[in-house]
């Protein structure tokens, strides 16, 4: 179940969906394979591997399964998309991805990147922090 409280018509147009409780391992993950600028996130029925590479020479990859995931949707067999993991828009959200208790991330077929933080506060209170990403835009060289 999404964290949010969307309607399920509005989460039909999402091609991947994940959501975990325990988003402290995913953030780990992450900061453990992060030694370049650009990831290759590629979900399948199995899971979701994350990929990391520098000129060829080097490779780094992380494969979380779908059992680590309380929901794990995927509507194609294969769905890939890249993510500037030191991309100014998308940094802001690494310090909330720490900080959460749950975690839900959804993409769509044009590659667009949803992220919502479940977060405690210290009186205990949810509040919910949500962040989007849009696709870098590939431009075609003459």
């Amino acid at each position: 179940m999404p964290l949010s409280t969307q309607s399920q018509d509005d989460e039909e147009h999402y091609v991947l969906v994940a959501s975990l409780d325990n988003a402290r391992n995913l953030s780990n993950i992450l900061k453990a394979i992060t030694f370049k600028d650009h990831a290759v996130f590629t979900a399948t029925p199995n899971g979701l591997k994350v990929t990391v590479e520098d000129s060829k020479c080097l490779q780094a990859n992380a494969f979380i399964q779908t059992e680590i995931f309380q929901e794990f949707t995927l509507k194609e067999d294969l769905v890939t998309f890249q993510i500037n993991l030191t991309m100014s828009l998308l940094k802001p959200s690494t310090k909330a991805l720490a900080l959460s208790c749950k975690v839900s991330v959804r993409t769509d077929n044009r590659g667009l990147l949803s992220q919502q933080y479940l977060v405690r506060n210290d009186d205990g209170q949810i509040c919910f922090l949500e962040f989007y990403c849009c696709p870098d835009e590939e431009v075609e060289e003459e």
